[in-house]
């Protein structure tokens, strides 16, 4: 749920996330149902969550933080060690998507919802779910390829 969070380009991710278990904790005894359906009840939350702090953010006059402008900070060693992992590193591509293809590929692929929970988190048609997750998808392969053929092009000069 983190990872979905920062992916969003949340800027108190943290606070979010903790305000998310927050609310399940409150209301789990109304839950009802399995590990699925527990996870898009979860996950609707933190979009929830998400939302109310982008425009908490957008109403205080403060900017929430691209993914283009964090890699210009320093970074604590524990952010630093989280990105040298694999799935911290395609978090950070896919946070680069314009957000309602973001948080579906994080939500679908990621985070591997079924499409009927995505679409109920994100307030949209199942259809639209598949047209956002398969542009994100492409745009990302898109990405990948010119980086590496960027790099495999490089020489290094002495």
């Amino acid at each position: 749920m983190l990872r979905y969070l920062r992916a969003r380009r949340i800027v108190d991710a943290d606070d979010v996330a903790s305000q998310v278990w927050v609310d399940v904790g409150s209301s789990i005894a109304r839950f009802e149902g399995g590990d699925g359906e527990f996870r898009r009840w979860l996950f609707t939350i933190a979009h929830r969550r998400g939302v109310d702090s982008i425009r908490r953010s957008v109403r205080d006059d403060r900017l929430a933080v691209r993914a283009a402008d964090a890699v210009t900070h320093v970074e604590s060693a524990d952010v630093q060690h989280d990105r040298a992992t694999a799935i911290d590193r395609a978090v950070a591509l896919v946070a680069s998507l314009p957000d309602d293809m973001g948080a579906a590929v994080m939500l679908r692929v990621v985070n591997e919802l079924p499409v009927a929970d995505v679409a109920a988190v994100l307030g949209t048609s199942e259809g639209n779910v598949r047209v956002l997750v398969h542009r994100g998808l492409a745009r990302l392969r898109r990405k990948l390829t010119v980086t590496s053929s960027a790099s495999a092009t490089m020489k290094v000069v002495s």
